[in-house]
């Protein structure tokens, strides 16, 4: 395989872990998804995968990975899909055996400038053979597919899952993705492929600390100073390792920092602009109630009630898994004082979850009673929250909404329309940009669905 310099520059551990977690997948011939919130360095581990010659240790399956950008599609239709996943081949050709190669050069050629779809995706089902015979599997990396799903048309989704159905011993995905699958703004839009991704997840998170040192050295190689150990790790410790977050701070320390003495680094980076707005960037990345969890400490450190281990689908768990929560013996940690300053200072915080109180009808969000609902804006909320994530036609919300007498005489589409925008203005941060509320449009109607914990942005 070519490699880019860029790529050899990383030390062959960088994210070990993390890519043990996917290694694992595959030898197994699974798919997943890889998350990571903005500057965690999603794309790069994915780079770092498809382009480093030590990345995937040897195994006695032959591994080849494609890197596949789809957001460059020229159209919508098949026939470009299926040859932009064979271009894909093509320009990793080096990588493989000259039988290899000439088979992904005719099977490319033949088919560039074809519009009937069968002839690419034959080429390509022909292609996928040989790697069958050869006992070599085959892994689409496909970044920014939320992206991708943004634009997908349901054929293109439908076809990646047959393929997959297919070729289950020779091919494989791995996604890489912003949020999780289930904040898709339209996650129907995957349909049997849902299941595949949704079994295994890697969150990319901050960095460990040889990684983090590694990333200190190369942004100030060519600093006048060389920052000293104690100033490095200070560096990370403020930032936590978190790479958008390092790479700003080594910005600054090369500008100002070697200036101020190291006690007052903590405010002085604070104070950065670029450092607000990835600290902004981040704090975007999590859904209501993870702010909600978050914007209660005010201190880097605190005692959950439950000393216990968290639930799966909990929020602390949730921050955990995305490494902005660490567990210590005594109690979860922030994984930045940086981070920890930043919500401590934030007059905006996170709404929590809208939750049914049991044994009533009490409506929360977080630790607020929603107290000045109408009663119209109460009964549609207890129903969205009892079907929370389904999508609810206006005809649907209407019947089990409003009271049977004010539908004898029939409802209209407005005023449903008056009433979410009522009911918006109660509990979204910003109404015009819902995270609880959502639309989606369907034929012959369209409607909405509740995200009780609010996506992220």
């Amino acid at each position: 395989m070519q490699h880019n310099r860029l790529w050899e520059k990383y030390p062959p551990t960088y994210r070990a872990q993390e890519v043990q977690t996917v290694l694992q997948w595959i030898q197994t011939g699974n798919s997943g998804s890889v998350v990571g919130l903005p500057g965690s360095g999603k794309s790069n581990f994915l780079g770092f995968l498809c382009h480093h010659p030590q990345a995937l240790p040897p195994h006695e399956t032959a591994i080849q990975l494609i890197p596949i950008d789809f957001n460059i599609l020229p159209d919508r239709s098949l026939a470009t899909f299926y040859r932009v996943i064979l271009r894909a081949f093509y320009e990793t050709q080096p990588q493989f055996t000259t039988q290899l190669q000439v088979a992904i050069h005719e099977a490319y050629q033949s088919t560039k400038d074809k519009r009937d779809p069968f002839l690419p995706q034959s080429a390509l089902r022909e292609l996928l053979l040989q790697f069958r015979q050869r006992q070599q599997r085959v892994v689409l990396v496909i970044d920014r597919f939320d992206d991708f799903c943004e634009h997908a048309t349901p054929a293109m989704t439908n076809t990646l899952r047959g393929l997959r159905d297919h070729f289950k011993d020779t091919l494989c995905y791995i996604m890489g993705l912003r949020h999780d699958i289930a904040y898709l703004s339209d996650p129907t839009i995957l349909g049997e492929l849902y299941e595949l991704l949704d079994l295994h997840t890697c969150w990319i998170g901050p960095m460990s600390k040889a990684d983090a040192q590694h990333l200190v050295h190369q942004e100030t190689h060519l600093a006048t100073r060389t920052p000293t150990n104690k100033m490095i790790d200070t560096l990370i410790n403020l930032t936590g390792g978190y790479p958008a977050l390092l790479k700003t701070a080594c910005h600054w320390w090369q500008q100002s920092g070697t200036t101020i003495p190291q006690a007052q680094w903590a405010n002085a980076l604070l104070a950065n602009r670029s450092i607000r707005h990835r600290l902004q960037e981040l704090w975007d990345g999590l859904d209501q109630e993870e702010q909600h969890t978050l914007s209660q400490l005010q201190t880097p450190t605190f005692t959950p009630q439950n000393k216990n281990a968290p639930d799966q689908d909990s929020p602390i768990q949730r921050l955990l898994d995305k490494g902005i929560l660490w567990q210590t013996d005594e109690a979860w940690q922030l994984f930045s004082p940086l981070l920890a300053k930043f919500i401590a200072a934030n007059p905006i915080q996170g709404r929590g979850k809208l939750w049914v109180e049991p044994g009533s009808a009490i409506v929360h969000q977080g630790d607020t009673v929603l107290q000045d609902l109408t009663q119209l804006e109460h009964a549609l909320l207890v129903f969205l929250l009892r079907y929370p994530r389904t999508r609810h036609t206006k005809t649907d919300l209407i019947i089990n909404a409003w009271p049977d007498e004010q539908r004898r005489y029939g409802v209209a589409d407005d005023s449903l329309y008056q009433l979410i925008a009522s009911l918006r203005k109660k509990i979204e941060p910003q109404p015009s940009k819902p995270q609880y509320l959502l639309n989606w449009r369907g034929q012959p109607e369209g409607g909405y669905y509740l995200i009780p914990e609010g996506r992220p942005k």
